[in-house]
């Protein structure tokens, strides 16, 4: 049907429904999705049972999964476990139906209608056609929300313009873009050539924690540049105890050398600590987190990774490769 005229045929289709001269004994429902045939889009309409030969509730599980098709390797497809009560039933279904469809339906639009080509017996079995990854993964999806043991009711819907978003984005990067430039003024103007050299990793840092996200395809939003800031400020933290400690060797009449040794090695220890606890708070909103607490906890344990390298690896090399080739008595801190 042509997508101008499913309007009309749905208003044809309500009036027969309304009328009690015409006993029905099917239903008819829309497929979810327009597709487009011949150039043209339209949306099909199926003749249905009017009661469901079996409910979603039987689906024990369903997933996406590249491996379905022998004659298509790689061609997305939906993998599906039903109980055993479901699996009993549905041996029986698929064996009176074979070479016919079955529509799987939710909120009275049908979301697929594939081909029975046999009997499936032991309550397991693929759904394969030509899907896209996204298109299989949310029939997955469908096949499982079709076992909730309770009706979704919509108590609030919101929606975010793209123009919106981008403003929030753009206004996140502004603040992330302030508070960072603060941080470098700070640390160039209290600890002079040393901060250059904190700054100096913190850059490589940023650089790195947007080369991963780009590495995983990953899209900047409001929590993740959240995670940026996040970082930043801890990889500041990781140098400034470096160097309180180095400050305090010197003051202890020890030679650079030692001095940045044993700052490094003596805060080194905190670092990790800081580290790896605000690491394992990252995972745990990463495992049991969705959305955009997922997002900020991916950023963030990207970002501490990559700046125990930085704070501690890369700005200890510049340090050493500086006092000894010039053998300095003093350093800028």
């Amino acid at each position: 049907m042509l997508a101008e005229n499913v309007a009309a045929v749905d208003s044809m289709v309500n009036q027969v429904r309304a009328d009690s001269t015409f006993q029905l004994d099917a239903a008819m429902a829309w497929e979810a999705h327009e597709s487009e045939r011949e150039g043209r889009t339209g949306r099909a309409l199926y003749v249905v049972t009017k009661e469901p030969l079996m409910q979603g509730k039987e689906v024990q599980s369903a997933q996406m999964r590249l491996d379905l098709d022998q004659q298509r390797p790689g061609a997305p497809g939906v993998s599906f476990t039903l109980t055993s009560r479901g699996g009993a039933m549905f041996a029986d279904i698929t064996g009176a139906n074979v070479g016919r469809r079955l529509a799987i339906v939710l909120d009275n639009r049908v979301q697929s209608a594939p081909n029975i080509h046999e009997r499936i017996p032991r309550g397991q079995g693929s759904i394969t056609g030509n899907f896209t990854e996204e298109e299989a993964q949310n029939l997955s999806i469908v096949l499982r929300s079709g076992a909730l043991p309770a009706p979704v009711t919509v108590v609030e819907e919101r929606t975010v313009g793209p123009s919106l978003g981008q403003d929030s984005i753009q206004k996140g990067l502004f603040a992330g873009a302030i508070g960072a430039s603060a941080v470098i003024i700070f640390m160039l103007v209290y600890y002079r050539l040393s901060g250059a050299v904190a700054v100096t990793a913190l850059v490589l840092n940023i650089i790195g924690l947007l080369a991963c996200m780009a590495g995983f395809k990953a899209t900047l939003t409001l929590p993740g540049i959240a995670g940026i800031v996040l970082t930043i400020g801890m990889a500041v933290d990781a140098n400034v105890l470096v160097f309180e400690r180095i400050r305090e060797e010197i003051r202890h009449k020890k030679t650079v050398l030692h001095a940045i040794d044993t700052g490094y090695s003596r805060a080194f220890r905190t670092i990790v600590d800081a580290h790896v606890t605000t690491l394992l708070s990252a995972v745990a909103l990463m495992w049991f987190g969705t959305g955009p607490i997922r997002g900020f906890a991916v950023t963030l344990s990207i970002g501490l990774i990559i700046n125990m390298i930085t704070a501690i690896g890369v700005s200890k090399m510049i340090f050493d490769a500086w006092s000894l080739r010039r053998k300095v008595n003093s350093i800028s801190i």
